[in-house]
C-alpha cells in the first residue's frame, strides 16, 4: 500500500545575510515524508544556515519555514523546543555531553520528552546495538574516536523515531565500512 505524499517541511523565499552578504538567497524547497533530501555544495554555500533554521536556531531575514504546524514567521522561542522533539538534529560536530556516558546521551533525548525508564532502557539499547556501540555503553564520549562519536550523535537523533532527520555532514567521521 502506498502512503499518501505530503509536504512535512518547506522552505519559501527565504533570503539569510550576514552583514551585507547573502549567505542564501529566495530559497524554495519542499520535502515531503519519506523523501531524502540532500544539499550539496562548497563549504560556505549555506547548507548548515539552512539546517539551522529548518530547526529553528535561526531565523530568515526574509521568507519563512515551515515543519508540519510551525512557521517561522510565527514562531514563539517557548514553542521551539515542541518544535526540536519533532526533529533529529545529527550535528557536524556531535554536541555530546563529556560529563555523561554513551547511553546517558542517548537516552537525554528521551528522558526530556517524559518516556519512562523502562522504554529507555530498551530504545537506546536496541539503538546502540545498531550502530554497533552497545559495547561502549558506559565510556565517556572524550574515550571515543571521532567517528564513534559521530555514531553516538546518530544515535541520539534517532532516538525518538523524529518525524524529520536532519543531518549536517552525518558520515564526514566515519570509516568507508560504517557508512553503509
Amino acid at each position: 500500500m502506498t502512503q499518501e505524499r505530503r509536504i512535512i517541511a518547506g522552505v519559501y523565499h527565504l533570503s539569510k545575510t550576514f552583514g551585507r552578504h547573502f549567505s542564501l538567497e529566495d530559497i524554495n524547497l519542499q520535502v515531503t515524508n519519506g523523501e531524502f533530501v540532500f544539499l550539496v555544495g562548497p563549504s560556505g554555500a549555506g547548507k548548515s544556515t539552512l539546517l539551522r533554521m529548518i530547526y529553528m536556531d535561526d531565523f530568515p531575514a526574509s521568507g519563512q519555514v515551515v515543519v508540519g504546524p510551525y512557521v517561522s514567521t510565527r514562531m514563539r522561542r517557548g514553542t521551539i523546543p515542541h518544535l526540536r522533539r519533532r526533529i533529529g538534529i545529527i550535528f557536524q560536530d556531535f554536541r555530546l555531553l563529556d560529563d555523561r556516558s554513551v547511553f546517558e546521551n542517548v537516552a537525554l533525548a528521551m528522558k526530556v520528552t517524559g518516556t519512562g525508564m523502562g522504554a529507555i532502557k530498551r530504545q537506546v539499547t536496541d539503538i546502540l546495538t545498531r550502530v554497533g556501540l552497545y559495547h561502549k555503553r558506559y565510556e565517556s564520549p572524550a574515550a571515543l574516536s571521532g567517528g564513534e562519536q559521530q555514531r553516538v550523535a546518530i544515535a541520539r537523533a534517532v532516538a525518538n523515531r523524529p518525524a524529520i532527520l536532519l543531518a549536517d555532514e552525518p558520515t564526514g567521521n566515519l570509516d568507508a565500512v560504517q557508512t553503509r
